[in-house]
């Protein structure tokens, strides 16, 4: 009989990971967890999520003013996008960022994934996107128990139920909190495709399945030089 391998494992040296994700091995979806999600260790994240979105809020307030008048000179409109996303077992939310788009982006109607150079993106919100500035209003959604500093990016509905046609096991991410930033977001390239979307499923599945204070810090620092370099997106 041919014996199937968890391809969900720790990532090759060179930093690649194989397309084809075989979930369907896996008996029971809450198997792919780390100990980590279910122990001591979440209520030591939990307690650290807390601690440094207090910080973060705070610097949010200090440059909440400062974009609002940018974008009232340059691109007059809200000062937040308000989004429903995905969280964890996949209930909805609303997700906060300051507006880094024309308020008129999507007025067809039609859900657009935001690609690199996207011309629905106005100069302030350029800059925001690159230093990851436009992401924290959601603080408060971690502050609310939405979300959490690290997890896989939350993604819209409309995405979410394109890329469970595709693959199914799309939905093992939500058996997490989704976060600002995570192993996805700093391994991978701009998701711009649903197939982007679906290799980034790969990165966020080891992070789900690995997690430790390591890889948290590794991520951490990761982000904090995008954020200095501004090579964000």
């Amino acid at each position: 009989m041919i014996q199937h391998r968890d391809l969900i494992e720790v990532e090759q040296q060179t930093g690649y990971v194989t397309h084809h994700v075989n979930f369907r091995v896996i008996e029971k979806k809450e198997n792919i967890l780390s100990p980590n999600f279910t122990n001591g260790y979440s209520k030591i994240i939990r307690a650290i999520d807390i601690f440094f979105s207090i910080f973060l809020f705070c610097i949010f307030v200090l440059v909440a003013p400062f974009i609002f008048i940018a974008n009232a000179i340059l691109s007059p409109g809200p000062l937040f996008y308000r989004q429903t996303r995905v969280g964890k077992k996949g209930r909805h939310f609303t997700i906060l960022k300051f507006r880094s788009m024309k308020i008129d982006s999507e007025s067809d109607g039609v859900a657009r994934f935001t690609s690199e150079n996207d011309e629905r993106i106005t100069p302030v919100g350029s800059f925001l996107r690159k230093t990851r500035i436009d992401e924290l209003p959601q603080v408060i959604n971690i502050l609310r128990g939405e979300m959490s500093l690290i997890g896989p990016r939350p993604e819209r509905p409309e995405f979410v139920e394109e890329f469970i046609r595709q693959e199914p096991d799309y939905e093992l991410r939500s058996l997490v909190k989704p976060g600002i930033t995570g192993w996805g977001q700093v391994k991978y390239r701009y998701t711009s495709t649903l197939e982007d979307g679906l290799k980034k499923l790969e990165y966020d599945l080891h992070f789900i399945k690995n997690r430790n204070f390591s890889m948290d810090f590794d991520i951490i620092c990761r982000t904090i030089i995008t954020v200095i370099s501004r090579s964000g997106t």
